[in-house]
């Protein structure tokens, strides 16, 4: 393991031995930080049980983020991150069913944004005239939300597998 890892590794453990410590968090991590965190927190759940090949080819469970939280401090939306990532490196990408089921679940998260943005649009139609309405809604058009939606996730996709392989030489598949 890397010196980073380590340093982060050893935070992590005095911070878990902390009752009084909830969950561990990053304010405005940087890329670099982002990734040695994720790396760090893949390799810690990785032995969950709850984290599992097969559960995680089952879906996203509370049962992940209880386990992550009680037992590493983790936050609710890492853990899904790391849910993602471990999944990743469990999906057969050369099974398009597989790899299809892997990608809509990543991008249902990253369409949450877009969901909460509709209902307010929804909110709003009530206080606009007609012609005002439109045009709000013709700049929020569906196909720049499905490019970017296919950005985010190959950019996800792309951050995902650095850690991948460097977990492929710290754990067994």
């Amino acid at each position: 393991m890397w010196h980073g890892a380590k340093l982060l590794t050893a935070m992590y453990e005095h911070a878990c031995a902390d009752p009084l410590v909830c969950d561990i968090t990053v304010e405005d991590p940087s890329e670099n930080f982002t990734r040695l965190r994720n790396f760090v927190d893949a390799l810690k759940c990785s032995s969950l049980p709850s984290f599992q090949p097969d559960k995680l080819k089952a879906g996203f469970s509370k049962e992940m983020v209880s386990e992550a939280r009680e037992k590493y401090k983790v936050t609710a939306i890492q853990v899904r991150k790391i849910y993602e990532l471990l999944r990743l490196r469990a999906t057969d990408v050369s099974n398009k069913e597989e790899y299809k089921k892997y990608r809509l679940e990543v991008k249902r998260r990253l369409n949450i944004p877009f969901q909460k943005e509709k209902k307010s649009l929804q909110k709003l139609e009530k206080f606009l005239q007609p012609q005002e309405y439109e045009a709000v809604l013709q700049s929020k058009s569906v196909d720049n939300q499905h490019e970017f939606l296919e950005k985010s996730f190959r950019d996800v996709e792309l951050e995902y597998r650095k850690v991948i392989e460097r977990l492929s030489a710290h754990i067994e598949v």
